[in-house]
């Protein structure tokens, strides 16, 4: 009976693992599909042939500055979004700033749709001359990354013991060099970074709004990629295969870290 018990455990979780994976698969496929074969039926399962070129026609319809804009930004953005709420996070966490109504107001920014502050956020850059650059796009998306960073910097460090940087302290550290080499290496802050970058990464409204042609980001673009003869499917997808790459990379290097950040608090 184990081994049966074992085979259906095992076959239960290939499922799963075909079930997420599939869009994944037949995002790569469509991308070697020619045009006219992208919507037939019965569909394709296979990729009729193994080519590269339509990402590279891909990259030469704006995908490559779309891709180069967008790491730009999100990484910007998961910068100053980390730096900024891991401060506040510590400070809202240790000495109780604001109690717990101004960093619930804080996270309550977060709750706002985004077509509800892009008017107004538009006419403001507007007059600072910042539509279609680099800085407008990331101080759009800091609106709404930022105060996600710091309501998530403040659980982790609420969940960490202060017992911790006492004895710190007494070794001799600083206030600074106790939150710097105790408190922040053990809250693991790269889920709160993959957060933010995934967020930046996959924007649009903002970046459709406030953003023209030097600084338009990968989402854009994707949702550009049309004719008079319909949908560019293959590019699409090619554009949408290559976005993926930064995310899986950020993920791997992390996933330990992002075990360790997720279960966090839930042993007491």
């Amino acid at each position: 009976m184990p081994i049966v018990k074992g085979t259906i455990r095992y076959a239960v979780l290939a499922l799963i693992v075909v079930v997420f994976f599939f869009p994944i698969y037949w995002m790569l496929i469509t991308t070697m599909k020619p045009q006219e074969q992208v919507l037939n039926y019965p569909p394709l399962f296979y990729p009729p042939q193994l080519t590269l070129q339509y990402f590279v026609e891909a990259l030469g319809m704006r995908g490559a500055e779309g891709l180069i804009n967008s790491l730009i930004v999100a990484t910007s953005v998961t910068l100053v979004s980390l730096f900024l709420g891991t401060l506040a996070g510590y400070g809202f966490a240790r000495f109780r700033i604001g109690g717990f109504h101004l960093p619930f107001w804080i996270l309550s920014t977060r709750m706002m749709p985004a077509v509800a502050a892009i008017i107004p956020l538009f006419l403001l850059l507007k007059e600072v001359q910042l539509i279609d650059t680099h800085g407008a796009v990331i101080l759009a998306h800091l609106v709404v990354t930022l105060p996600f960073a710091v309501w998530m910097m403040r659980g982790f460090f609420m969940e960490l013991p202060h017992e911790l940087e006492e004895a710190a302290q007494i070794d001799g550290c600083s206030k600074w060099q106790a939150f710097t080499r105790i408190a922040l290496p053990l809250t693991a802050p790269a889920i709160t970074a993959l957060f933010c970058f995934i967020f930046s990464w996959n924007e649009f409204v903002f970046a459709l709004v406030l953003t023209r042609r030097a600084a338009i980001t990968m989402p854009v673009v994707v949702a550009g990629l049309h004719s008079i003869k319909g949908v560019l499917w293959p590019q699409m997808t090619a554009i949408s295969a290559m976005g993926l790459l930064p995310i899986l990379a950020i993920a791997l290097v992390a996933q330990k870290y992002l075990v360790r950040g997720m279960t966090m608090g839930a042993i007491k």
